[in-house]
């Protein structure tokens, strides 16, 4: 891990004064017993159950056992209280009892049976609980449900899951979660992909497969990961196959949702976070999180924010420039949200966020001069501008759950690259050719959602969604080294959307329901494009719109509280839009190697089975599931010879697979997970008007991936506990893109994590290795697209890093 010079020796400076920290810190004890923190909570008169799940979402606990045995209805709870004070209350009479073997955890038990004789002291529970896995309330349904019985395939991991494993992005999170897929062409750089439902590895026209959303609002359209770092999360969920009902266009491969803590206003609080590491070829990366919550109004009016910043080294060397580490990148941001009490039953939230990354390079190398070395004309640097403000109006009672939100998002990307490669095409004669690439995304949401109370055998849930935006891209190509014009589009997009939605359940029987919902939606598009052509230009103007119904039916059988079986067929879509790029003479036609004009939209139909199942006396918990999608008018970006976007419908897909999770609790202190998919994702039937492989399945997504991961904790002295976490993953070998001319293999490589933490009530030290093998491989990025079919190129994982992240609370 070199360095030089005087930033160098500060740097480690910095490095050695964190761990000097890290052996001062304080042997605090751990915070007071299970269930002794004070939590407010605001749960409404409703059954027993449902009032547990409403528990264990605010107080941000897991949730556990015989959730069944607890009848008849719970009575309104309002105010900071004591865990255990509100589990108290809300189990009295029920039937059941609970049990608190950690600070996150409830288990649900039935409760001894009354007798006869004179009243007795109720029996203390064991001293040691048997060791079960508990399950997390999600709430990507619209609703309150455990993980572990919803009627679909949902993993959420928590953040003090991701904290403990210095887990910072969707990326580094993937390699835990079944069929989850992140490209690697650089942070805000990437595509999320789920299940193998890929339309390629290149962003560009088409909207996005899988919806990312921060708590209630939608976070993308046609532009990649924004990246955001995941601090100060309640928990992420990742829930799979085609959402249309729920969630409308670009969920056809699932949505991932990132939630995050609200304010508190009873806790004044907050936390620091500081690390650096160092990476094999590159230099020494560090970052800072500053956390804090400050009630305003005592128990009505709080603030919580977060600010951070990281800054990594880069571990590139591009031999033509002359320059080392040429892929540095900085990332730097903010979220505030202040939350009101309006009364007991209404709540309002408004945040705002931004984050801004700057790469200064692309992480692609040359494949031949070595391992982490590239030559270029010109640096390819990357701009990623994330920002959000909303407002969300929240109420919850006896008459149901009502959510209210609006946000405008506004998000800028900047992006040069190397087009000396197709200099001659485009300008008629060689020379450096350097294309800028601009995208200025601004778009408002709001959608209104009522969900019922769970009373007698039916329930509902109703939504209306609404969406306006505007798109607007500039792409310049100059020659160099006097800037002259070769190229230029100036394009806008304007989009709109409408929907309504609902679902309904009913209880056929006490342990049978079945579900049924469907979405009417209507899109408007409108395009407006100017192309310079040296001293001409090409004008277009053109709209679309299209209308349509997206439908769902499920069916869940819960066999008292060891399995859950459920079966579902769902349906998902995305618009279509115009192709306007390409040099002089460029056909819209739509014959071989010429773009259509306008591409047409894509939809996908899921047809799912699972088992969820709860073994070993809740020991081991496995979630199965196996699913077919069909695939109609696949939705591609792809580039032309001259390295130009356009999209493409490539023709009818098919995804087979199976899907498992596990989760193991060995002991006490041990836990095993492991996650894993095998699937066949492939072309069924060709567009003729598109040259791509037969052998190509989908691409940037294998055919099979795999996890395993192993936790321990142990307790130490004075209160400190150590945890210790590994997980290594395999991701299976898959196409560069469904092109015949694009023949490049990548994946089919092994990587991990392992890191060891050391915390008090107060303080936290986290020891950590990414990529310990230093695996080498070709992952899922295409580089340069003036450099495809060209120059043989691959994407490294980055190597080795080793770093060390100190915590403190207060």
């Amino acid at each position: 891990m070199p360095t030089s010079g005087a930033t160098g020796r500060r740097r480690w400076g910095h490095a050695a004064a964190l761990a000097a920290a890290a052996a001062a810190l304080p042997h605090a004890a751990l915070a007071a017993e299970p269930g002794a923190r004070a939590v407010r909570f605001n749960i409404a008169a409703q059954p027993t159950a449902s009032a547990l799940l409403e528990l264990a979402l605010q107080a941000d606990v897991s949730l556990g056992g015989a959730l069944t045995t607890c009848q008849g209805e719970a009575r309104r709870l309002h105010g900071r209280m004591r865990l255990t004070a509100a589990l108290d209350a809300l189990v009295a009479g029920s039937g059941c009892r609970y049990v608190l073997p950690d600070r996150s955890t409830v288990l649900i038990e039935p409760a001894p049976p009354r007798s006869s004789s004179p009243p007795a002291p109720a029996p203390e529970p064991p001293s040691e609980p048997p060791p079960v896995v508990s399950e997390l309330v999600v709430t990507s349904g619209r609703r309150a449900e455990l993980a572990g019985r919803a009627p679909y395939a949902v993993t959420a991991a928590t953040g003090d899951d991701l904290q403990t494993t210095s887990t910072e992005d969707l990326r580094e999170l993937a390699s835990r979660v079944a069929g989850m897929t992140v490209t690697n062409l650089g942070p805000g750089r990437d595509k999320v992909l789920l299940r193998g439902i890929s339309d390629g590895v290149f962003t560009g026209l088409t909207q996005s497969t899988v919806g990312l959303y921060l708590d209630d609002v939608p976070v993308t359209y046609n532009a990649p990961n924004p990246d955001l770092r995941l601090i100060d999360v309640a928990r992420v969920e990742v829930m799979r196959g085609p959402q249309g009902t729920l969630y409308g266009s670009g969920s056809i491969g699932g949505i991932v949702r990132i939630v995050t803590n609200k304010p508190d206003p009873d806790d004044l609080a907050g936390s620091v976070m500081l690390g650096v590491s160092g990476t094999r070829s590159g230099g020494l990366n560090d970052e800072v999180e500053i956390v804090g919550n400050v009630p305003v109004v005592a128990g009505r009016v709080a603030l919580r924010g977060v600010v951070y910043r990281e800054r990594g080294s880069g571990y590139l060397t591009d031999v033509t420039l002359g320059l080392r580490h040429v892929n540095r990148v900085t990332r730097d941001g903010a979220r505030l949200a202040l939350g009101v009490e309006v009364s007991p039953e209404w709540t309002v939230t408004l945040a705002g966020v931004h984050q801004s990354i700057n790469d200064s390079d692309t992480q692609y190398v040359t494949r031949g001069l070595g391992r982490f070395q590239r030559a270029s004309r010109v640096q390819e640097p990357h701009d990623n501008d994330f920002d959000e403000v909303s407002a969300t109006v929240e109420g919850r009672g006896r008459w149901g759950h009502v959510t209210w939100s609006a946000a405008g998002l506004r998000h800028v990307l900047d992006s040069r690259y190397d087009a000396t490669a197709v200099m001659p095409m485009l300008a008629g004669a060689p020379g450096v050719g350097v294309l800028d690439d601009r995208r200025h995304i601004e778009i408002l949401v709001s959608e209104l959602a009522y969900a019922s109370p769970k009373a007698g055998r039916l329930r509902w849930l109703g939504g209306a969604f609404a969406s306006v935006g505007e798109v607007a891209s500039t792409m310049d190509l100059t020659r160099r080294p006097t800037p002259t014009e070769v190229y230029g589009e100036h394009r806008t997009d304007s989009i709109g959307e409408l929907a309504v939605y609902g679902e309904v359940t009913y209880d056929l029987m006490p342990r049978l329901d079945v579900t049924a919902g469907v979405r009417w939606f209507r899109f408007t598009f409108d395009t407006d494009s100017d192309v310079v052509l040296g001293p001409a230009t090409r004008l277009f103007n053109g709209s679309s719109s299209a209308k349509g119904l997206s439908p769902k039916l499920a069916v869940r059988y819960q066999w008292r509280d060891t399995a859950t079986l459920y079966a579902q067929v769902t349906e998902g879509y995305r618009p279509g839009g115009f192709n306007t790029a390409g040099p002089t003479g460029q056909a819209f036609d739509g014959a071989l190697g010429d773009p259509a004009r306008e591409f047409d939209f894509d939809e996908l139909w899921n047809y799912e089975a699972g088992a969820k199942l709860r073994l070993l006396d809740g020991r081991l918990a496995v979630r199965l599931a196996a699913f077919f999608a069909r695939w109609r008018h696949i939705q591609s970006d792809q580039f032309l010879s001259s390295g130009l976007p356009y999209a493409v419908n490539v023709g009818d897909g098919s995804d087979p697979g199976l899907e498992a999770e596990i989760a193991w609790r060995l002991s006490h202190r041990l836990t095993l997970t492991a996650a894993g998919l095998i699937a066949e994702p492939e072309l069924v039937s060709r567009n003729p008007a598109f040259d791509s492989r037969r052998d190509t399945g989908l691409p940037g997504v294998p055919g099979g991936s795999a996890s395993m991961g192993l936790r321990y904790t142990h307790p130490l002295w004075s209160g400190l506990e150590l945890t210790l976490d590994g997980n290594v993953s395999y991701v299976g070998s898959s196409f560069l893109s469904f092109s015949a001319q694009l023949p490049q293999r990548m994946g089919d490589y092994a990587t991990g994590k392992v890191s060891a933490t050391i915390a008090s009530a107060r303080y936290e030290a986290t020891l950590f290795v990414d990529n310990p093998f230093d695996t080498r491989a070709d992952t899922f990025a295409f580089g340069n697209p003036f450099r495809l079919g060209r120059d043989a190129v691959s994407t490294p994982l980055r190597p080795v890093t080793v770093g060390v992240q100190l915590r403190g609370r207060f």
